[in-house]
């Protein structure tokens, strides 16, 4: 039989995750306290240290969740294929992007914020991990460093990302996941 999580902690941990998202857009993570959480949660303190052993476990599991939600999100699994359909490639990008877009708070407050290196260096990890996979050594990319290559353009993907969130998403995800299709493409990443 499936373990469900109780709807009464599904909303305490959304209204501590989404307090801690508004605290974390108006003030440095080291400023955050346990009892600003709590407050803007209106949960107690020790309701916050049933879920959470204290504020960095907390950016983790946020994270995770949403690193993890990103990849559902996007149809990954066609990148694994040899090659990809440039129409699919498009759509798991789109889909991709969308999440993004709903998840603006989230995104936006982990880039904006100085101290959290941590969401950025998971993003660079994932993604790097994906374009290893997909990278072809030859034609364009004969006698270049695999590594620098991946290295490249997976900071260039969460460098673009993040200006997109940073100046409110000017395009949209379409134009968005054409675009960087069309990068890819030039790179032999496909």
């Amino acid at each position: 039989m499936e373990n469900k999580t109780d709807r009464r902690i599904l909303r305490t941990k959304k209204a501590i995750n989404g307090a801690f998202l508004e605290l974390f857009m108006e003030k440095e993570f080291d400023r955050i306290t346990i009892n600003d959480i709590s407050e803007r949660a209106d949960v107690n303190r020790g309701t916050f240290y049933l879920h959470y052993i204290d504020k960095h476990d907390l950016l983790d599991q946020c994270i995770d969740d949403h690193l993890n939600r990103m990849i559902n999100s996007c149809t990954f699994s066609k990148f694994t294929e040899e090659k990809v359909e440039m129409v699919e490639a498009i759509e798991a990008l789109k889909s991709l992007f969308i999440y993004f877009e709903e998840n603006f708070l989230f995104f936006s407050s982990m880039l904006s914020n100085k101290k959290t290196y941590a969401f950025r260096e998971r993003m660079l990890e994932f993604l790097s991990s994906a374009i290893q996979k997909k990278i072809h050594i030859q034609g364009i990319n004969q006698n270049m460093d695999k590594e620098l290559i991946v290295q490249f353009m997976a900071s260039a993907f969460v460098g673009t990302v993040e200006s997109w969130i940073l100046n409110r998403m000017p395009n949209s995800p379409q134009m968005m996941a054409e675009q960087i299709w069309t990068l890819f493409e030039r790179n032999d990443i496909q």
